[in-house]
Parts: C-alpha cells; sequence; structure tokens
C-alpha cells in the first residue's frame, strides 16, 4: 500500500468518526440552525461604533470647519476621526458607559450632549443639530475683541495702500475703491481655514450649475438719475435664466426679459445682466482667475459669517464680465468681498467694484450689491440660492445712477429633476448595500412626557434599494416630529450591509443592531 493511499484512508476514517460523534451529540440536545457570525465582527462584541453627525436646523449636513469631541464619564477625551461624509466624526472602539459629545465651530454655538452607550450595540448614531450664534448689530464691538481685516499683500491687485474704516458706520457707494476703504471687522480669536472655505464654496457653486438649467422669475426694476429731478423709471420683466455648457469647457448664462434680449427695454440704455452669474467667480472652473484673501469671521445680518475678498488676476483672462458697447466688448477688472455662511459655504451677500476704471467707454466707477436667500423648488426637493435683492451704483460719462432690483416668484425648470432622488425632509432612510434583502424592525421611542406611545414598523429594503419612513402626524411613524427622542432599527443583515440616516431637524439618537448581536446579548 502506497504512503498517498494509507494517507487517504485515514483521512476518510477520521472524518467517519467526527461525523458519528455529532450524531451521537446531537440525541442529547436540540438541533440549532447552523449560523456563521459576519466576516468583519470584532473581537469583542461589546465595543461600539459611534457616528456624530452634525445637522443644520434646515436638516441638510453641517458643512463648516467644527471640533467634535467624546468625553468618557472617567478618563481622557477620545480622538475622533472624519468620515469623508459631510458632518460625520466617528468614534471606533467604544465601551458601554456614559459619555458627554462636546461640538463647536466658528459662527455657531457650542452644544454639550450627554449620551449612554448600551452593551451589544454595535453601531450609535447621534444627531446634533448646530444652531447659528447670534451676534450684535452695527459696529459697536469691542476693539480687543475685533480687529480689521486684512488686506490683500503687497503686489496684489488692490489699488488702495491702506484700509480705512468707515466714518460712523457710513458708507459711501459712489467713492472709488470703497472695499478697499471700508473693511469691516472679523473676529481677531477666531483663525480662518482658508482652504477649505474656498473648497466649500467652490463646492455651492457646483451644485448650482448642475441643478440648474433654466429658471423664470419676476424682476422689478428701480432706476435713479442722480443729477436729474423727476420720479424714478421702473420697469417690469417676466425674467427667464438658462444655463449650459459652452466649448470653452466653462458655462453660458442667457437672460431673457420679456422674451426679449433687447437692451433698449432698460432706462439710460445701460442694461445690469448677469447678477446670478456673479458669484460663479469661486466655481473651480473660474477660481483660478482671482486671488482669494478670507479676513476672518465678521458679521452679516446679525449673525457671523466668514468673510473673503477677491480680486480679479491680473495674468489671467477676464471671464465673469464684460461691457458690451455697440459692436465692442470690454473686459471688466473685479474685486469684492462674499459673506459665507460658515455652515453650509453659502454665499448670503457679494459686493463688487471695479478694480480700475474702463476709460474706452467713460465708465468711472461701479459698485455692485447682491443678497442672496434660499428659494425652496419643492416639486423638484430642490433648494438653490439665488439673488433677491440687488443695487448697482454707475458712474459713467459724467452722470451717476442708482438702481435697485427685485426678485420674486421664482420657478425652476430642469431637463432631469427625475434623478435628483433626496430624502423627504423629517424621514428616515434605510439603503441596502448588499445583494440580499434585508428585513428588520423600526422602534421609534417618544420623550419622557410628550404623551404619545413608542412606534415599531417592520421594514423590508430590496437589493441595492433605498426606503424612507416619513415621522409627523398621519405618517410612516406616526409622532411629531419634535417628540422623537430616539430609534432602533433591528435588521437580519451584517453591520456593513446598510446604512441607515435619521433626516430630522432636531437632535436625536439612532441605533443600527444586526439580530445577530441581539443574541449574544444578556
Amino acid at each position: 500500500m502506497t504512503r498517498a493511499r494509507f494517507s487517504f484512508l485515514l483521512l476518510a476514517a477520521w472524518l467517519l468518526l467526527f461525523s458519528m460523534e455529532n450524531v451521537c451529540a446531537a440525541q442529547d440536545s436540540p438541533v440549532e440552525p447552523l449560523t456563521f457570525p459576519p466576516a468583519n465582527l470584532p473581537a469583542n462584541v461589546d465595543e461600539t461604533t459611534l457616528k456624530v453627525r452634525l445637522r443644520l436646523e434646515d436638516e441638510s449636513p453641517f458643512l463648516g470647519a467644527a471640533n467634535v469631541s467624546l468625553l468618557p464619564d472617567d478618563g481622557y477625551e477620545i480622538i475622533g476621526t472624519p468620515t469623508g461624509t459631510d458632518g460625520e466624526t466617528q468614534f471606533s472602539g467604544m465601551p458601554p458607559g456614559k459619555y458627554i459629545v462636546e461640538t463647536s465651530a466658528p459662527g455657531y454655538l457650542a452644544v454639550r450632549r450627554s449620551m449612554q452607550i448600551e452593551a451589544g450595540h454595535r453601531q450609535r448614531i447621534l444627531y446634533v443639530v448646530m444652531k447659528p450664534r447670534p451676534v450684535a448689530q452695527g459696529a459697536d464691538k469691542k476693539q480687543a475683541e475685533t480687529t480689521t481685516a486684512a488686506t490683500l499683500p503687497a503686489g496684489g491687485n488692490t489699488f488702495v495702500a491702506a484700509a480705512k474704516p468707515a466714518v460712523n458706520g457710513a458708507r459711501d457707494f459712489w467713492m472709488v475703491h470703497e472695499l478697499e476703504q471700508n473693511v469691516p471687522p472679523v473676529d481677531a480669536s477666531v483663525k480662518c481655514p482658508t482652504q477649505q472655505v474656498l473648497k466649500g464654496i467652490g463646492a455651492r457653486m457646483t451644485e448650482f450649475v448642475s441643478n440648474l438649467e433654466k429658471f423664470t422669475a419676476t424682476e422689478e426694476l428701480e432706476h435713479h438719475r442722480m443729477d436729474a429731478k423727476g420720479e424714478p423709471e421702473k420697469r417690469h420683466f417676466d425674467y427667464v435664466v438658462t444655463v449650459s455648457p459652452n466649448d470653452w469647457g466653462t458655462f453660458t448664462l442667457s437672460e431673457f426679459r420679456n422674451g426679449s434680449t433687447d437692451m433698449a427695454q432698460f432706462p439710460a440704455g445701460v442694461a445690469t445682466l448677469g447678477l446670478p452669474a456673479l458669484a460663479l467667480l469661486f466655481h473651480p472652473v473660474l477660481a483660478q482667475d482671482f486671488q482669494f484673501t478670507c479676513e476672518g469671521l465678521g458679521q452679516s445680518d446679525g449673525k457671523a459669517v466668514w468673510q473673503v475678498h477677491f480680486a480679479q488676476r491680473t495674468d489671467r483672462p477676464v471671464r465673469i464680465r464684460s461691457y458690451r458697447v455697440g459692436m465692442r466688448s470690454f473686459s471688466v477688472y473685479l474685486e469684492g468681498r462674499v459673506w459665507v455662511d460658515p455652515g453650509s459655504y453659502q454665499v448670503e451677500r457679494l459686493e463688487a467694484e471695479l478694480e480700475k476704471p474702463i476709460t474706452e467707454i467713460e465708465l468711472a466707477n461701479e459698485h455692485t450689491i447682491i443678497k442672496y436667500l434660499p428659494i425652496e423648488f419643492r416639486s423638484q426637493k430642490l433648494q438653490i440660492w439665488l439673488p433677491q435683492e440687488a443695487a448697482t451704483y454707475v458712474e459713467r460719462k459724467g452722470h451717476r445712477y442708482y438702481r435697485r432690483l427685485v426678485y420674486t416668484d421664482f420657478r425652476l425648470f430642469n431637463v432631469d429633476t427625475a434623478q435628483n432622488i433626496e430624502a423627504p425632509k423629517g424621514s428616515y432612510s434605510f439603503f441596502n448595500m448588499s445583494d440580499e434583502e434585508i428585513t428588520g424592525v423600526l422602534t421609534v421611542v417618544p420623550k419622557d412626557g410628550t404623551q404619545v406611545q413608542a412606534v415599531s414598523l417592520r421594514i423590508v429594503v430590496p437589493s441595492r434599494r433605498r426606503v424612507y419612513k416619513v415621522v409627523g402626524p398621519g405618517k410612516d411613524v406616526n409622532l411629531p416630529g419634535l417628540a422623537v427622542e430616539s430609534a432602533t432599527f433591528v435588521h437580519n443583515g451584517n453591520a456593513e450591509s446598510i446604512r441607515v440616516e435619521a433626516d430630522l431637524a432636531y437632535e436625536t439618537t439612532l441605533d443600527v443592531v444586526p439580530e445577530t448581536e441581539t443574541k449574544k446579548m444578556p
């Protein structure tokens, strides 16, 4: 008998003996189905992954620079790791116990939350709502708390040697380089994360272009000639804007008023064009044409905002704005300032002026002010920041003109809005990332004293699909949104197979628990 054959017989005998032992053992105890733990199950199943997700009051993710710290009931601070998801920080390997979560961000109120991590819960999600920090209106802040915003370095594009504060807060928009003469104060104790701010604004501009193909609005125009008597001229336009890519790798914004592009519709033969596109100078395609300086944390309309100065680079082509007179086009070199929400990086206010006059058309000065507000397009479930009010101060050929524009009744038209599917406001969302159907139970617990009962829902999430459950009276989760304290979703998948979100505009917790772990819990 060969060695190979002898080895095979020994192996067969061992397998037979092993099978007989299992049969005998099975006669003494009930047979349970054979289960396999998830491949990535940690050695200590009592350890929990905690994810802290920051939200704004409108339920959107918090995008700003934030510090998130975790303090155990006894011991040292635990350092988390950003996950790459907007506003999310992860703390891994957390043992059961009591913890304090502290969050802070420039321009926002600090938040302190106590929480309990229970044994056997693999994943807990804590949602924290960030609220803007109110600031005092006006220029009455103490000198010790503020400083004049930094001017551009020597050799930059500014034409003013030094910044001077406005006298008693008054501003003269007819003054040449008014934005450089009157630099608003900023908080000297807060450092601006310049690259993060610029990246965030650029992302908002990219979203603007991708979401917007065409919108309509009503435009009310009021035109004053400052050196003439009489009532101002007024115009009413049905205003249409379209955005489309062009052959130069950028995009073209076209404007129609009452179905026409005729410049003669404007008073004094001076057209006001391109206001919706002006903030696009922060778009990654156009940003290389400008130099930016984050001046610091300032204030606008009673809230803290990042204050960013911009100036057209003289070594780059002008692609954002031009004047057209007759058959000739004249480039407009702009510099200015924007005020940006530190949590969403949305541009809330923009001011721009000429870096230098355009002598060929006798344009001595131009100062533009634009105020942006979020416009809700409910049919497309989109929110887009658009100009709602604007003003221009123009001095040309020895005459001064003031023009005010107000936009109302916005409507959006998109070709592919069906593809822009977002989570309904005030809902739980379940995304199955596996190739198998996942079934689970969502239990939503109300706050103490709310006089409502907990709600449990059986949820089936098909493979590679999303399911939403809306919170509210008469909705899927029949509870008032403000009454929700916490939720737990127990499912039959593994920990990595499903992503659960709570798109709620209030603070809450969410535990995601695979059934394989509930069996191990005492």
